[in-house]
């Protein structure tokens, strides 16, 4: 894979701040969380492949639980894909995909017992690699634009209420 051009243009207002972030190296943190998030996502879709043929070979009369879990499967896996290339891009909203999904996923499976505690760890240090002191750096100057706006959008709906 090779990283986008700087002088490419962004296809809208809401990727323009990640279009800034996206011109500098992201740091080796940012970089490893990718590779995390990124295998995450292939092993998820193994599964899902996984869960798909069993349900062919299961030899039970209805393999709806199979078909159920390979599609629950295949819909994180594109979640976490598409988090994963937001983040290697270096855009705040991969960020913050990745943060939900790894803090939902991750704290309840926590307590399920011994088994789901491997998956609920591997979740837990991808959010943690997100969270770095280097990956704060890095988000910083888009995490303070993002602010600003909303700030404006709340300054600008208290002046139209005031007419």
């Amino acid at each position: 894979m090779s990283r986008p051009s700087e002088t490419s243009k962004p296809s809208s207002a809401s990727s323009q701040p990640a279009s800034k972030s996206a011109s500098r190296r992201l740091p080796g943190v940012i970089r490893a969380a990718v590779g995390w998030w990124t295998a995450a996502a292939l092993v998820c879709g193994a599964f899902a492949v996984a869960s798909f043929l069993n349900s062919d070979i299961a030899g039970t009369t209805s393999p709806v639980g199979f078909i159920g879990l390979g599609l629950l499967l295949s819909v994180l896996t594109i979640i976490l894909g598409i988090g994963a290339w937001r983040l290697w891009r270096g855009q705040l909203q991969g960020r913050i995909m990745l943060t939900t999904f790894g803090i939902i996923g991750g704290l309840p499976l926590l307590f399920r017992g011994p088994r789901l505690m491997p998956i609920a760890i591997a979740l837990l240090v991808g959010v943690v690699l997100l969270y770095l002191p280097a990956s704060i750096r890095f988000f910083k100057p888009q995490v303070d634009e993002a602010r600003a706006q909303r700030k404006a959008a709340r300054k600008a709906e208290k002046a139209a209420r005031k007419r």
